[in-house]
């Protein structure tokens, strides 16, 4: 056992906190309280989430995470750079290529643009060669006769119509449609702050029909989704990973967020802003929405 260890343990037993308590108060499995204690780090999913624990552990029996982490700084965890993902295009244009494929691309372009020319030229060539050869043959086929026949046919044709358009009826008047009656218009959700307490802030979600809550990771985050007691999600996300809940009818939902600063969290399709600030002491948060439409009902 670590001196850090024996120090919380120490704090943990003046506040009469058993383990099983201090699970219930920070939201973090028994297993890992315990490796804490132990000196057992290898054991926690990384030494981002040693430091966050850490710190949440502190505030939970009444210390200063600032000041744990200064004296026993050489023994946490140093907090791990995120993996750079993204390789800029410069760097990938510096890569060199297979010569065989470096031909391959050269050339492509230009075959697919000469085939493409090709086409057109012979596409119209072939309309110009139609053309010509309509039009002999028009020349050549006309003669006085064919054009008397053709004005009597336009003749009997004229006259025809007329007759059609003096045996046509009067036009009838359709019945106007009944107008559509307007459906009633959907209240819009109002989330009001009634306050916080800690890393605990408590709202109210009033004139909603519907209550739905999406995350999506832009980091590893570990995360309890509770609606009226019941457990919907208890599991470490990763960066990318989304997550949606439908909690319409629900009279009250707890989230609790281990790293806020890597869950966007949108309620009802509107983006929230976390009521404490993730730069500061905003890593670990725990929500709690009162829905107020549904119990009034």
């Amino acid at each position: 056992m670590t001196e850090l260890g024996n120090f919380l343990r120490e704090k943990r037993e003046e506040k009469g906190f058993s383990l099983e308590q201090l699970q219930t108060e920070t939201k973090i499995q028994k297993r890992y309280l315990q490796a804490i204690e132990e000196g057992r780090y290898e054991v926690l999913p990384g030494s981002f989430y040693a430091r966050a624990f850490i710190k949440n552990y502190s505030e939970t029996v009444g210390l200063n995470y600032e000041e744990v982490f200064e004296r026993f700084e050489s023994e946490i965890p140093k907090a791990e750079k995120e993996p750079t993902e993204f390789i800029p295009r410069s760097e990938r244009n510096k890569q060199p290529l297979d010569g065989g494929e470096s031909i391959f691309k050269t050339w492509l372009p230009i075959v697919l643009v000469s085939v493409v020319i090709l086409a057109v030229l012979v596409g119209v060539w072939a309309y110009l060669a139609n053309r010509d050869s309509g039009a002999n043959g028009n020349s050549n086929g006309s003669n006085p006769a064919s054009v008397e026949i053709d004005n009597s046919k336009n003749a009997e044709k004229d006259s025809a119509e007329k007759a059609k358009e003096e045996k046509k009826e009067p036009v009838k008047k359709t019945p106007e449609k009944p107008k559509e009656q307007k459906q009633p218009e959907k209240k819009e959700a109002v989330l009001v702050k009634k306050g916080t307490q800690g890393i605990t802030t408590t709202y109210e979600l009033k004139e909603a029909d519907a209550f739905e809550i999406a995350f999506k990771m832009n980091g590893p985050v570990y995360m309890d989704v509770k609606a009226d007691s019941k457990q919907l999600a208890s599991k470490m996300f990763k960066k990318g990973d989304t997550a949606k809940y439908d909690l319409t009818g629900k009279k009250e939902v707890e989230l609790n967020i281990g790293a806020a600063n890597f869950a966007k969290l949108t309620i009802n399709g509107k983006p929230f802003s976390y009521p404490i600030p993730t730069e500061k002491r905003g890593i670990h948060q725990r929500i709690v929405i009162k829905n107020t439409a549904f119990s009034k009902q």
